[in-house]
């Protein structure tokens, strides 16, 4: 009797082992097969833009559009591999959205990844308005649009820094605040004081960008989205006028990146105006008059805007007896009080006395 009752039991336990096997067995074969990268489990044309089976046009037709699901059964919820071992960002770093971008915020990934903006065009168009797979453009959503609402793309230099919502065409508003981190503060380096040199108003004539940097003709130009500060490199005439009737050249004009200083520049004081090529001799007590050459710190706010910081009042060389201000031989520059009022005479190169402007 105990003998039957093992071979009924070695018997059941043989017919058990062989349907879990067989169950196991017809599980696996509807799992796919993990890769190791190179492997492809979909059709071809899968992973080919241009083909009707190509994966963003199977997505878009999901019902609702863009629904992944069937995706994340073998790419896991967040995209990085799962049992395929296949991560979607082998191909497109910034796609899906969801994971790279939270909240929306594509900005910080593009910044992160040197802005890799061909991979927005793959889907959204060359010109970010709309493509093949997804019609909706960068600036249908109200986002790459100035304040008037008009369009404008992604690659506008006020995107990154400057004013957004300023027109494409408005080349000023490039310049910060805001930061390419969104810093505003004058003391960050990326801000210091842009618009003190820009803004017609403040100090003088408006500077342009030209005459510190190397404007790029295209935003991916080399030496543009290289993560380095920004390079200030004097390329124009104002930081290095020539001066005292041709005869003097500022030398060593430099922007310091460590102590955010500018040094040797003519708009701070590196100058001669030189008497015996002077229609008006008079003003002078040497044979010349010469600025202070003062090195303003960048990040220093109002202090570098002082009056006289950049030369003496009156400047070296000059005469001082009987002086009454500088309204009486500048006038139209500055009032009796000392204030200046018309900037665009003032640091634009040229000298403004008894209301005739004359080259140095």
């Amino acid at each position: 009797m105990m003998k039957r009752i093992r071979i009924v039991c070695l018997f059941a336990g043989l017919a058990g082992a062989g349907i879990l096997l067989q169950s196991c067995s017809e599980l696996k074969e509807n799992l796919p097969a993990p890769s190791s990268g190179g492997g492809n489990v979909h059709e071809e044309g899968w992973n080919d833009v241009s083909s009707d089976v190509f994966h963003g046009r199977f997505l878009k037709a999901q019902q609702p559009p863009w629904n992944d699901k069937e995706c994340v059964r073998c790419h896991a919820q967040s995209y990085d591999g799962g049992v395929s071992q296949v991560p979607c960002f082998t191909c497109h770093p910034s796609y899906p959205h969801s994971a790279q971008f939270p909240q929306g915020r594509h900005t910080v990934y593009l910044r992160g990844s040197m802005y890799p903006l061909d991979e927005c065009k793959l889907c959204h168009g060359l010109d970010y308005d709309g493509g093949q797979i997804v019609e909706k453009g960068c600036m249908d959503a109200g986002c790459h649009v100035d304040a008037s609402g008009l369009k404008k793309s992604p690659e506008v230099c006020n995107t990154c820094h400057g004013v957004f919502r300023a027109a494409a065409s408005d080349f000023l508003s490039s310049a910060p605040p805001k930061a390419v981190a969104g810093e505003t503060d004058s003391t960050f380096p990326g801000v210091g004081a842009h618009q003190p040199h820009l803004v017609t108003g403040d100090l003088g004539l408006t500077v342009q960008c030209q005459e510190c940097h190397t404007v790029p003709m295209v935003w991916d130009a080399p030496g543009h989205i290289d993560g380095a500060p920004a390079e200030v490199v004097f390329n124009d005439t104002l930081a290095n006028l020539t001066t005292a009737n041709g005869a003097y050249t500022p030398t060593n004009v430099s922007y310091d990146n460590t102590t955010y200083q500018c040094s040797n520049v003519y708009c701070h004081g590196n100058w001669v105006a030189d008497r015996a090529s002077s229609p008006n001799q008079f003003g002078y007590a040497d044979s010349v008059m010469t600025g202070d050459k003062f090195a303003p710190v960048w990040t220093s706010g109002t202090a570098g805007e002082e009056c006289g910081s950049c030369h003496n009042l009156p400047p070296t060389g000059h005469i001082s007896a009987s002086l009454s201000g500088c309204a009486g031989c500048h006038p139209g520059v500055v009032n009796s009080a000392g204030e200046i009022i018309d900037t665009s005479k003032h640091i634009n190169g040229l000298i403004n006395v008894f209301g005739t402007e004359r080259t140095f």
